[in-house]
């Protein structure tokens, strides 16, 4: 068996994983932040639920994954450091931009240059985490990892409802004094101001984290070590097909309704922006910490029971109680209930996203892992980030046919997307447990 470099001393491992998981927070915010101002938006520049479904989905995922396996290719041969610090540079910029356009046109393009940048993310950042931590420790570093969605998406509510409080979003077009603009819409500032901030993680990747050694390098010439990605893929079709298709299926339907929450508790509780927003900042970006975090330690107790597969047992359980809760809480009769569905629901949140990671790190090597989670976010972008908004939104316009069912349409599309991937994860089981055998690696 190969001899691997030492890892990267522990302390120093986790302060690099810090600010991965900063670069990730912004990222998210970046990505959710849209939803929240779906509402003032649609105000002020009159667009459709479809259209707002496809800024808040389509525009970020068909370049997010478009970008995706390129940037892959890339994290396998470059370096992941710079290349993750550009992307998130690049992210940054194109949300400030968003506050500075006011079209659909405009928007679009934002959007777009926000899913090019965030291409970088997951393949750098999977391959980063992989040869800093050890196998035992990886999963709770994926969790961790992972928990910056939920930081994300309790910062950008909370902070996002405090300043369209502040500024009166709702009360008739009070707005901003922006240095240098003048006044703008309350919307465009929030864009331009989490846009500038995002710029702090991009300094500290360039400055203050160092490449990592690559290490879980497979054999050349082993039945266990393909000679490519596309043996790899093949070798392992029906694992990948599982997995990637039931995350996918899963984020959809967490796509779908994150993206929505706001306008449903406008359209059907009379809740102003600002109040949902600071209420579901605290709770549920709560408990989306304690989901990511928890998630590590529900997969290193499959584990400790001799379950090789408790990656993938974790993004079940997280799949079958995330689409239970999330189904079920819009249709509660008041808006306090609805909101303590969807924060309870919230504690498994991130058990998909977080120990999907973590699975494909466990199975393997270390140069195809950048490719291989590229492939995933692909397949994960377009059926989940970039179809969950807009197929709310559609359902809404188009089967229900009306802007106040907007329940109905949370519902039925959480309920059909986020069964049929657990069940197709459920399937992956034993296909799963096959290619951890052939790992020879760690």
């Amino acid at each position: 068996m190969q001899q691997n470099p030492p890892y990267p001393r522990p302390a120093y491992a986790w302060y690099c994983l810090a600010i991965i998981c900063l670069a990730y927070l912004f990222g998210f915010m970046d990505r959710i932040i849209v939803g929240l101002l779906t509402p003032a938006i649609q105000q002020d520049l009159g667009l459709s639920d479809s259209e707002m479904g496809v800024i808040q989905g389509l525009a970020f995922a068909v370049f997010y994954t478009l970008f995706g396996l390129p940037i892959g290719w890339a994290a396998d041969r470059l370096n992941r450091k710079w290349l993750l610090a550009a992307g998130t540079t690049l992210w940054s910029l194109m949300t400030a931009g968003a506050g500075l356009v006011r079209s659909f046109g405009g928007l679009f393009v934002m959007r777009a240059g926000v899913g090019v940048g965030e291409a970088t993310l997951n393949p750098c950042a999977t391959s980063l985490i992989g040869d800093s931590f050890e196998p035992r420790s990886r999963p709770k570093a994926f969790g961790i990892y992972t928990m910056s969605t939920a930081l994300g998406a309790g910062v950008a509510y909370l902070g996002g409802g405090l300043i369209l409080g502040f500024v009166g979003v709702g009360s008739g077009g009070r707005s901003f004094e922006m240095p240098l603009l003048g006044p703008i819409p309350a919307w465009q500032a929030v864009f331009i101001i989490i846009g500038v901030a995002g710029l702090v993680p991009a300094l500290l990747l360039a400055l203050t984290v160092r490449e990592p050694q690559r290490r879980d390098l497979a054999r050349p010439g082993t039945d266990t070590a393909p000679a490519g990605a596309g043996a790899f893929i093949r070798q392992n079709r029906r694992t990948l097909a599982c997995h990637h298709l039931g995350v996918a299926l899963i984020v959809l339907a967490v796509y779908g309704w994150v993206n929505w929450l706001p306008a449903y508790f406008v359209r059907l509780h009379g809740w102003p922006v600002a109040k949902f927003s600071i209420w579901y900042g605290l709770l549920g970006g709560l408990t989306g910490i304690v989901s990511a975090v928890s998630s590590g330690f529900v997969t290193n107790w499959f584990k400790r029971r001799g379950h090789a597969d408790g990656a993938m047992r974790t993004v079940l359980v997280g799949g079958v109680g995330l689409t239970l809760g999330t189904g079920i809480a819009p249709l509660l009769p008041t808006p306090e209930l609805a909101l303590a569905g969807f924060v309870v629901a919230g504690i498994f949140n991130n058990y998909a996203p977080a120990q999907a990671l973590a699975a494909i790190a466990e199975m393997t090597p270390n140069q195809l892992r950048g490719f291989v989670t590229a492939v995933y976010v692909l397949v994960i972008g377009i059926a989940g980030a970039g179809l969950g908004p807009f197929a709310m939104g559609w359902v809404t316009d188009h089967v229900f046919g009306d802007p106040q069912k907007i329940h109905y349409s949370m519902a039925l599309v959480t309920m059909v997307s986020g069964l049929t991937g657990s069940a197709l994860i459920a399937l992956g089981l034993k296909p799963y447990r096959a290619s951890l055998a052939r790992v020879t690696w760690h």
